[in-house]
């Protein structure tokens, strides 16, 4: 059974070794190579490998790389960094007239307390933030959008 094992392995990852090394949520974060010195072990490795249990792995994740801290830093000071400019745009909305006024309120209706997140994220049916059309005038658009989606009325 070991045999049939090590080639399911050398077929299906480019690094045996490491595939057998790496501990694997599917194991319980054991490793592959841990299941290999018993018996039931290798009876759920054969099964894992052959299927049986989930979808093998496709080509795109052979080459899967864990997610570090060194390689998401980055991707959190960017998230920062965009959450902070909604922060400032939301505060712009302090103190607006009665139609910015309308059309918060009426967000928040629809979405609850999201509806001030949907005003700062880009919309495909407008073409544009919600917010940037407040700002042009132009909330009798958003707040038509608003009316569709609390009616289920697709644009």
């Amino acid at each position: 059974m070991a045999d049939e094992i090590r080639t399911l392995i050398a077929d299906l990852y480019d690094d045996p070794e490491d595939f057998l090394k790496r501990p694997h949520p599917w194991f319980g974060g054991c490793s592959p190579g841990e299941l290999m010195g018993t018996e039931a072990g290798q009876f759920v490795l054969l099964k894992f490998l052959r299927g049986e249990d989930h979808i093998p792995p496709v080509e795109t994740d052979r080459d899967f790389k864990p997610y570090t801290t060194a390689n998401t830093d980055h991707l959190v000071d960017q998230a920062i960094a965009r959450l902070e400019g909604q922060i400032e745009r939301l505060r712009s909305l302090k103190g607006s007239g009665p139609e910015i006024a309308t059309v918060i309120g009426r967000a928040q209706e629809v979405f609850g307390e999201r509806g001030l997140i949907w005003l700062v994220r880009h919309n495909q049916v407008l073409q544009a933030t919600p917010l940037d059309l407040m700002t042009q005038g132009k909330t009798d658009r958003v707040l038509r959008l608003l009316g569709q989606i609390e009616h289920g009325v697709y644009a």
